[in-house]
């Protein structure tokens, strides 16, 4: 199993709205093929996204080429953003 987690610092008083923004551009993740599943955590002034998937090859048909290195983002993210998505990959072991 691959995780993959997504760490944004938020401009002040946007967390609520970009939360919202997040949880309803994810919704479609869950019919893609190896995808597992997700949480948003929130901190006071960031929101990381964890999704799980089967292998790597499901997180590369979803995130692209540039996988290991590129956020997925959306449309008009950036006007939340103090600075770009932080992307991190961990692997579990045995999965």
């Amino acid at each position: 199993m691959i995780i993959r987690s997504s760490t944004a610092l938020v401009r002040p008083g946007m967390l609520d709205e970009f939360r919202a923004f997040i949880e309803s551009g994810t919704k479609e993740f869950a019919t893609l093929d190896g995808f597992l599943g997700d949480e948003i955590v929130v901190g006071p002034d960031t929101l990381t996204y964890v999704s799980r998937w089967r292998d790597e090859a499901a997180v590369a048909a979803f995130a692209g080429p540039g996988w290991r290195t590129e956020p997925v983002t959306f449309e008009d993210e950036d006007r939340f953003l103090v600075e770009p998505l932080r992307v991190r990959h961990d692997e579990l072991p045995g999965s």
